[in-house]
């Protein structure tokens, strides 16, 4: 073992004349366990929260949407799904459109967003036949009657209505349950011997779904896409197509072949880009979070330069005779170095194990709740991540080297015959 290493090791065992010395290091040991503790906390609730919502996104959304440049209607839109739905890395594509809606029931009323499902297209291209917690998505186009059937109904008995699938926290603000009636008012118009009056239909709540978002689940609702077309009075139209792709962070890649297969005047938009500003948001907050605790871990290492001032003080007649009997200023350097660099190590090695403690913990018992209608998910999982917490401690450990520097080179400045003047 190198004497430097020997030495250090010695002092940080030692019983020390000063008390304060072994204060302040114990100080310096538990700030720095603190910071890297927070720091892999912190880290791990923003990765799960990222994470979650980017999950109930994709899950409640479409990866990749195309649409035309200009925004009109798509009329073949069949014939493009289907050209589109073979582009590799496409999983499956479908057409659709959205409309903003007021939805009434009783003397209730809510602002929504209606989005029309494709029932002919394949059930992976539309996230409602995967969120629908209640009821059944076949059911929201309403069975056709033939013309026997139709003469042989009571006169007082009322057409079958189209089906809407409402979001469960929507379902909750109007209190609807499965088999209600609702009126559905569009913000298109249509012209009746009376002027300019705006469509609206009634539909048959033949569903619930639930994507986990509270934005999603408290202003949506789904139609079948022929009922939307009617509803807003575009015949055989669809706003876009979305597509479901194999590999969401490629989606870049088969954004291009999207729009290379689909020609000229069409644009892509994929699911980055539409949630740009909620990822944008995230990922400033996390800086400003790590800078928080870099700083809060560096200033807990200052105390290495006061714990190692002082040790400078008590050991310079140790250091006098070490020098004396050969020692370079490098190795009373170094001496110094080592026990900063322990201290640093020691407190990373306590944060790390506290930290991953912390995030069992908030895992195990559901300690990180969230109010849903602020944050739009309820509940958080800590992802702790392995990189993340060997590259904290290592920071950790250098920051404590740095801290180092100065009261090192102060020992290997002392001068023998000075230090022993007085001895």
């Amino acid at each position: 073992m190198p004497y430097e290493l020997f030495i250090a090791l010695r002092y940080l065992r030692a019983k020390r004349r000063q008390a304060a010395v072994s204060v302040i290091t114990a100080i310096a040991v538990a700030g720095i366990t603190a910071g890297v503790a927070a720091l892999i906390v912190a880290l791990a609730l923003f990765t799960g929260f990222r994470q979650e919502v980017q999950e109930r996104i994709l899950s409640g959304t479409a990866h990749l949407n195309l649409l035309k440049n200009d925004n009109s209607g798509i009329t073949d839109y069949r014939t493009l799904a289907e050209r589109l739905s073979r582009v590799p890395g496409v999983r499956a594509a479908s057409a659709t459109n959205y409309d903003e809606v007021l939805i009434s029931v009783g003397d209730r009323q809510e602002f929504a967003i209606l989005k029309g499902v494709d029932l002919q297209a394949p059930r992976a291209a539309n996230e409602i036949f995967a969120t629908t917690i209640a009821g059944d998505p076949d059911e929201l186009q309403a069975p056709k009657q033939s013309s026997g059937e139709s003469r042989s109904n009571s006169p007082n008995e009322p057409p079958a209505l189209d089906g809407l699938i409402a979001g469960k926290e929507l379902a909750r603000v109007l209190g609807l349950r499965l088999g209600d009636t609702v009126t559905v008012l569009s913000a298109h118009t249509r012209l009746t011997p009376l002027g300019l009056q705006p469509r609206y239909t009634r539909f048959r709540v033949v569903g619930l779904f639930a994507s986990g978002l509270y934005e999603y689940d408290s202003k949506w609702a789904y139609i079948s896409l022929a009922t939307a077309q009617r509803l807003s009075g575009e015949s055989d139209t669809a706003g876009l197509i979305q597509m479901k792709v194999a590999d969401i962070y490629a989606v870049n890649e088969i954004a291009a072949r999207v729009r290379e297969a689909a020609g000229p005047g069409f644009v892509t938009q994929t699911w980055e880009e539409t949630n740009r500003s909620l990822f944008s948001t995230l990922q400033l907050q996390q800086k400003v979070i790590v800078v928080f605790f870099v700083l809060l871990i560096v200033v807990a290492a200052l105390n290495i330069i006061t714990t190692l001032t002082m040790m400078v003080i008590e050991k310079h007649r140790d250091i006098a005779i070490l020098r004396a009997q050969g020692a370079t200023p490098g190795g009373i350097m170094r001496i110094f170095m080592f026990q900063g660099v322990f201290i640093g190590l020691l407190g990373a090695m306590l944060g790390v194990a506290l930290g991953l403690g912390l995030s069992w913990l908030a895992n195990a018992y559901h300690l990180v709740a969230l109010p849903a209608e602020f944050y739009s998910i309820s509940e958080v999982t800590l992802k702790v991540s392995v990189l993340e917490c060997l590259g904290i401690a290592a920071l950790a450990v250098a920051i404590s080297f740095v801290a180092t520097i100065y009261p090192a080179r102060a020992a290997a400045r002392l001068v023998p015959v000075e230090a022993l003047r007085y001895e």
